[in-house]
């Protein structure tokens, strides 16, 4: 049943491709929220 699943997924390295993809937009914009935030706060 396992190799059924598997089969339909994508290979390890597109998955990570895509993890990477939205990670990178994702901690630019928190990093550029972080600076501009105002030091009170």
């Amino acid at each position: 049943m396992w190799k059924t699943i598997l089969s339909y997924l994508p290979d390890w390295v597109i998955i990570m491709q895509a993890f990477l993809t939205f990670l990178v937009p994702y901690g630019i914009s928190k990093v550029f929220h972080w600076l501009r935030a105002p030091e009170g706060e």
